[in-house]
């Protein structure tokens, strides 16, 4: 497995506002760490299997992390970079994650610390054709209770890409749940 870190906190870096919802409002953050069986309304959870584990286990009242939004899709143009895996085709995913303890969100130092850690801790295990990517970002933090803009505090998230690559589907597929699977076991057992 290839794991690497970074941090995006530039102007024109993805951000992320908690608690999130899209313009429209037919989508938006869901807590499952006090809503378990809302996992089921999650359609990116209902068609991987693998995913909704992830999430069942990352919002587990042990976790120090917290899930906000997710995705999976499968990729048939691989980079220049990606040509040392063995493949066509990957099947991707991104999940952010906040830190469970509301003193953690403010502290860069943590967040650095910590995706530094799990990157050293899951790179090189093998030679297996997955890849992850811990990204440190800017996220907004709407006070508890109250949707006013003017009062979002600057934090921080941690998105998470994991990908797997293979010549089918398949192949992919199974790759990407061993590197989720191997992902989760960091996750969940160290804090930011």
């Amino acid at each position: 497995m290839d794991a690497d870190w970074s941090v995006e906190l530039g102007a024109d870096d993805p951000a992320l506002e908690f608690p999130w919802s899209s313009p429209d409002g037919s989508q938006g953050y869901v807590d499952l760490s006090s809503q378990p069986q809302a996992l089921s309304g999650i359609t990116e959870a209902a068609r991987h299997p693998e995913l909704a584990d992830f999430l069942r286990t990352t919002n587990g009242p042990s976790c120090p992390w917290l899930t906000v939004k997710c995705d999976v899709w499968i990729d048939n143009e691989l980079g220049e970079a990606e040509t040392i895996y063995d493949g066509t085709l990957k099947l991707c995913s991104y999940v952010d994650l906040i830190a469970r303890e509301t003193g953690a969100r403010w502290s860069f130092e943590r967040h650095e610390a910590w995706v530094k850690f799990a990157a050293r801790k899951l790179d090189g295990e093998d030679s297996e054709s997955i890849s992850c990517e811990f990204i440190v970002r800017r996220c907004w933090y709407q006070p508890e209770g109250k949707e006013d803009p003017e009062q979002m505090t600057a934090g921080y998230y941690v998105t998470l890409y994991v990908c797997g690559y293979g010549n089918d589907e398949a192949e992919a597929r199974a790759r990407w749940a061993e590197g989720l699977r191997r992902v989760t076991g960091v996750i969940a057992d160290f804090a930011p």
